[in-house]
């Protein structure tokens, strides 16, 4: 399969192959194993796609357990974080309607399990109790021996980002710095609603935080005045409106946004053919091309069951998007807040999209911290969520929470105005430039 990696659109193949690659650094992926899945799928094929990456995973999970009966548990190990991520990687393109689907979420699940079995792994598997539920999570300790309090930083799934792979970007780090971490996931998210159905996404997500937050105070090892949280793309919205309401975080990071209005921005990237039909044409027009696009068709399904609504057409699928908006919350969030932005995702939006989150970061009365990185100078830095620069991406957040976590209110040292033209270069209005006139916030 040949991919285009100048095309950093989220909704490409070039994207999840990097994606896949990001986590190699943690021991999530090996080059040679991903390449090969590559070069055996087929140009513009789905179902190979997610054959081929099968495949792999069931080779590498082979492996593990041949290692395991062994007792290599470092070969084993490793085995076994690789092969989880794969068949994350195979399960992407699939409908909840596929049974490789659940077949491939569970793999993914339980093999990263039996990685932390091997070698007494530090990482812990948690359950955050919700009402009647328990929200599975990850927990790594930075001092193995549990006696020292230390900072804590929760990190947050986007909208198709999974424990496994979130703790792969940043609770291994996170240890490694002097930081304990905690990843779970909440109601519509993958293994959470695989293991409790009736618990479909919803927007107020102060009430997962307060769990997690809850939990996090039970511990011995957690410095309860020290608690950060970060948000990845659709949960750099429901992290923001969290903090609006959670006043025991201390600072709170965002990569990929603040998404400030889900529904606008999803309304943003729709062809312009559907976004300016009446919504009966607008349907049926959707539904040709879902049939017509495989990935289409993937990522609406997805949403369709995270919201528990399985034949909704596409306009109901968006009116099920209208109460993510943080646009009236600006002036309630009080903890430090730092924004990572990329050209590519700038790049994808509209004019509607960007004025709407200018206008949230210009109403903010928070310590505001913000960093873009352009495609030109920074490569995939720049694409949505800095996926494929996990280094750049953790480096940035880490030094910048240690500052937050020593003096809340020193994080920034001056108010500049920023240089707004990765933003201008795609986006240009009158009304857009007055807000960014008026923005003044620290460069990282």
């Amino acid at each position: 399969m040949k991919l285009d990696f100048l095309d950093m659109d989220i909704g490409t193949l070039a994207f999840r192959f990097v994606r896949s690659l990001m986590v190699a650094g943690t021991g999530g992926a090996e080059i040679n194993e991903c390449l090969l899945a590559l070069e055996r799928a087929q140009d513009d094929s789905d179902e190979t796609w997610v054959v081929e990456w099968e495949k792999i995973a069931e080779k590498v999970f082979h492996h593990a357990e041949q290692a395991d009966k062994s007792g290599q548990e470092i070969s084993a190990r490793n085995a076994y974080f690789r092969a989880s991520n794969y068949y994350r990687t195979a399960m992407f393109s699939l409908p909840p309607t596929d049974e490789r689907l659940f077949k491939y979420l569970t793999l993914n699940r339980e093999l990263f399990h039996k990685a932390l079995k091997c070698c007494a792994s530090r990482v812990e598997i948690v359950g955050i109790p919700f009402g009647k539920s328990t929200l599975p999570g990850y927990y790594i300790s930075a001092d193995p021996a549990g006696a020292a309090k230390r900072p804590t930083l929760i990190a947050l799934n986007g909208g198709d980002s999974c424990n496994e792979e979130t703790f792969h970007w940043m609770g291994f780090t996170a240890a490694e710095r002097g930081w304990n971490c905690l990843t779970f996931e909440g109601p519509g998210q993958w293994s959470a609603l695989q293991l409790n159905p009736d618990l479909p996404l919803h927007v107020e997500w102060e009430e997962e935080l307060k769990a997690a937050v809850d939990y996090l105070l039970q511990r011995n090892d957690v410095d309860p005045d020290n608690i950060c949280l970060m948000g990845f793309s659709l949960s750099t919205m429901l992290a923001s409106r969290a903090v609006a309401f959670e006043k025991r975080i201390r600072a709170c990071v965002l990569s990929g946004g603040p998404i400030v209005d889900v529904n606008e921005a999803y309304e943003a990237v729709l062809p312009p053919d559907i976004q300016n039909a009446a919504p009966e044409v607008r349907d049926s027009m959707f539904a040709m091309m879902e049939k017509a696009e495989p990935r289409l068709a993937a990522f609406a399904n997805h949403y369709r069951w995270v919201f528990g609504i399985p034949d909704a057409t596409i306009s109901q699928l968006m009116n099920a998007w209208e109460p993510f908006n943080i646009k009236e919350l600006s002036d309630k969030i009080e903890c430090p807040v730092l924004s990572i932005m990329g050209e590519a995702e700038i790049m994808q939006t509209d004019l509607v999209t960007t004025v709407g989150i200018m206008q949230f970061i210009s109403k903010l009365r928070c310590p505001f911290s913000l960093k873009i990185y352009g495609i030109e100078e920074d490569g995939w830095a720049a694409s949505h969520c800095q996926m494929g620069a996990l280094s750049d991406m953790t480096d940035l957040v880490f030094d910048w929470l240690d500052n937050a976590s020593k003096d809340k209110s020193g994080i920034i040292k001056s108010y500049t105005k920023p240089d707004w033209s990765l933003i201008k270069k795609y986006h240009d209005s009158r009304e857009l430039d007055e807000i960014l006139q008026n923005i003044r916030l620290h460069i990282v």
